[in-house]
Order: C-alpha cells, then structure tokens, then sequence
C-alpha cells in the first residue's frame, strides 16, 4: 500500500470515527427531569372530527423516533393515524373503512403499537375484541388477527418481543410468545384475598426492561407493578380526588416508567401528569395541573402517555382532541 492509500485509509477511518461519536444518545429521564409547561399540538387540535388534521377521542399514541412519526389510536373514527413530526396532517395506516368487523376494518380502536421485527402496527381493535396485525408494507392484504376472543385495552413488547395484552374482560394481564396459542397471566385477579392482586378496569400497562408489569387501574385509581413471575402486585401511584367531580374515585389512564424506575401516570379527573418515586412517593405535577381546558398549560381528560429519545413527552389530550408535546428542560 503506498502513501496516499494510507492517508485515505486513515482519512476514512477517522470520518467513521468521527460520525459515530456524533449519534445521539437517548436522554435519560430521572427525578430531576422537568418538561416546559407550554406544550404544542403534534396532532389533531383542529377540532373534533374526521379530516387528516382532527381526531375524535384519541386514546394512545405510540412515538417511532427511527422513522420520526407518532401513531394514534383515533377511537371514535375508527381508525390508526401516522402523524410525522412538525406535520399538520396525519395519514390513516389502519382502518378508516368505517366501523365493522371485517378484516380491513376496526371498531373503536385504543391501542397501537409497532412490532419491528415484522414491521407491523399491532392493533387492539376492542370493539372487536381482538388483536390485529396490520403490515406497514401492505396495508391491502396483510391483516391477521393474532389473538381472538379477548378484550383488548393496552399492548406493550418487551425486549424479547413478547407481547402484553391487558384484557379488560377478564380483569388480567397476559403475555403471549410468538407462535403460541395461548397467552400466560402476568397480572390479575387470584385466589389470593388481598386487593393488589386484582384490577378491575384497566387502561394502559408498561413493562420495563426487568419485565415489571405496571397497570393503570381505572376504577380505584392506583397503579401497581407486578414483578416477574410475581405472584402478588404492589401500588405504586395513586390519583387524586378531582374538587370538581367529589362524588367520583379518582382514574388513572396511561403509565410509563422511566429507566430509574420513576412513575408517570395520566390523573384523569385532574388533569395533570404526575410523577412517582419508588416507595410510592409522590414527586408532583409534570405536566397540566393547571384546570382543565384548552390552552397550552392545561389538558382535558389525559389518556395514554410515551417519550421520545430527546426525553420529550407526550400526551394525548382526549377530549381536546389533540396530542400535546410537552419539550424536555435542557437546562
């Protein structure tokens, strides 16, 4: 090799070098973490509708930062919305053929999230009470249902690509291998009298990198973690009374654990995202809290919740009908 070859080589080398030091890492949310208070609208917010800028009660947004889009389950019409970033319009990948149970249709749709691996959208088409598989690469012939007969609120993968199904009709929480015909219960109802070991009307779970399964409980307004193979769940967060419905338990909707094992969860009648240590400590206020309403610093009924690689947060916004972004606080 002469001279020149060497210096491209090493030319080449150091550029390679110097690329791969440029990536940017994720950021890491703790309980110093704070969000600026003024969101924007990433989705929707044009009003209650069925245009490609409006929703009409979206209940769970799933954020894919390699393809830089956001997917929204748009319940009452029936249909999944991919939403790219800084877009003012989204695009229908799933449904909108109206409401129905054929295949190329959905029926009130709460939750979607992606399976990479096949690059497909699962979907829980719980008015159907199933869970689809809609291809991202043909969205004309590639639907399957993969679990039948359940009733599908919340779906999470953990980092070996099993799959997590909250089923509101049988009060629990299963795990399904792929290739397997019958799921495993994680979290549910047992034997057992004690109260942790049950839920009663779910919304959305998480499960972390240990294969924790944390469950928002709608009904008695807790949240609880079940440890791997745990045969007992734990509270872990709590919601609050709202002054303006006193006469109704408070209701939790999303959940989402950051890496040091902080809770978020969505405080429905509050309308504020709120943040929990471990040991059930509550942390306070991370987003709205500020009544419920329309401007920039409030929400109205939150549902699901998801970060983003840059630590940014989302929440969906249900009876505003927008997804608002709450910007990570760098400083």
């Amino acid at each position: 090799m002469d001279f020149d070859q060497q210096k491209n080589k090493i030319n080449a080398n150091l550029f390679c070098y110097y690329f791969i030091e440029q990536l940017p890492l994720p950021f890491v949310i703790d309980s110093n973490t704070t969000w600026k208070q003024d969101a924007s609208t990433v989705a929707g917010g044009h009003g209650l509708g069925n245009g490609t800028n409006q929703l009409n009660h979206p209940y769970s947004v799933y954020v894919d930062d390699d393809n830089k889009n956001i997917y929204i389950s748009d319940q009452n019409n029936h249909r999944i919305v991919r939403w790219g970033f800084n877009k003012i319009n989204g695009e229908v990948v799933a449904g909108g053929n109206g409401e129905g149970n054929r295949i190329n249709q959905l029926k009130k749709p709460s939750d979607a999230i992606l399976d990479k691996k096949s690059n497909s959208l699962l979907i829980c088409d719980f008015g159907n009470r199933r869970v689809v598989k809609w291809s991202r690469q043909d969205d004309t012939t590639s639907q399957l249902i993969i679990i039948p007969f359940i009733g599908c609120w919340g779906l999470a993968m953990d980092n070996n690509g099993d799959l997590y199904v909250s089923d509101l009709l049988n009060d629990e929480v299963s795990r399904w291998k792929e290739g397997e015909a019958k799921g495993m219960k994680v979290a549910g109802k047992s034997r057992n009298v004690d109260p942790t070991n049950q839920i009663y009307i779910f919304a959305y779970i998480f499960v972390d990198e240990y294969y924790s399964v944390y469950v928002a409980d709608r009904k008695f307004g807790e949240a609880m973690e079940w440890k791997k193979d745990a045969k007992n769940g734990t509270i872990v967060a709590h919601g609050h009374m709202s002054e303006m419905l006193p006469d109704i338990p408070p209701r939790l909707a999303g959940i989402i654990v950051d890496r040091m094992g902080n809770i978020y969860v969505s405080d429905v009648l509050t309308c504020q995202i709120t943040r929990w240590l471990p040991g059930t400590r509550f942390d306070g206020t991370v987003a709205g809290g500020m009544g419920c309403g329309n401007g920039t610093r409030q929400i109205k009924f939150p549902a699901d919740l998801s970060f983003d690689r840059q630590g940014n947060l989302y929440v969906v916004d249900q009876l505003n009908n927008r997804v608002q972004k709450y910007a990570v606080e760098l400083d």
